[in-house]
């Protein structure tokens, strides 16, 4: 009823600023012309389980998550240079589904599948359950025998969480899904050289050589220094 305010959890996710919120909305409203009775709508599933923090934004009548505008904003840049339909699923680090239920708003999913831990993956079911997320979907840690089930995808999204996984966690994704999805979205905290709060993992370098048709860009806005962009199999 109240993860979103637990100290220990905030630090890990609930934790986007009201600077940068203001900048993920006017994105919202400049870029993408959405109007803020629209913008609500799309994450009125997100503003009150777990009773998060609602922040007042310039030009809001209302108070809003921060963190669902983040959301937001990354799904309508995954709609933009995907189009609507983007087929089959994967997320690596899913944090409670909140992505995943501002994708489904806006884009047709064919089907979803969510790796996490097994603590966090329960905490995945209970929200999602809760809300009106409309795709089937699947939640699983990386290491149980789903594969059967899919093993290949259309796209795959992860928001700052593969980047903080240690080497051969990563090497272990990368087999298993990176190279077997199409086309990729991931945002990167792990810096040019692969190395998150001193955990050695994959370089830029060393991932542009793994993945195919792969590209570096900024992160916009820029959220912490040395973030970026890695997608792949898509134009840019």
């Amino acid at each position: 009823s109240v993860f979103r305010r637990h100290h220990k959890y905030t630090d890990i996710l609930e934790h986007v600023s009201r600077n940068q919120g203001e900048q993920y909305l006017n994105i919202i409203r400049e870029k993408y012309k959405l109007k803020d009775d629209e913008i609500f709508q799309i994450l009125e599933p997100l503003m009150e389980v777990g009773n998060p923090k609602l922040l007042s934004l310039k030009g809001l009548s209302k108070k809003i998550s921060t963190t669902g505008l983040r959301y937001l904003k990354i799904a309508l840049d995954i709609k933009k240079i995907t189009g609507s339909n983007i087929g089959n699923v994967v997320e690596i680090g899913c944090g409670y589904g909140g992505q995943a239920i501002i994708l489904d708003q806006l884009l047709e999913i064919e089907s979803y599948t969510f790796y996490d831990l097994w603590q966090v993956n329960l905490l995945i079911k209970r929200f999602i359950e809760n809300s009106n997320f409309s795709t089937k979907y699947t939640i699983a840690t990386i290491k149980e025998d789903t594969f059967n089930l899919r093993n290949s995808w259309e796209f795959c999204i992860s928001n700052y969480a593969f980047s903080e996984l240690p080497r051969d966690l990563q090497e272990i994704y990368i087999n298993r899904i990176l190279k077997k999805t199409k086309k990729g979205f991931m945002l990167m905290n792990s810096g040019v050289s692969g190395n998150f709060d001193n955990i050695k993992n994959y370089s830029q370098k060393e991932l542009l050589n793994t993945l195919g048709n792969a590209c570096i860009q900024d992160e916009i806005p820029l959220t912490y220094i040395n973030n970026y962009l890695l997608t792949w199999g898509m134009e840019n």
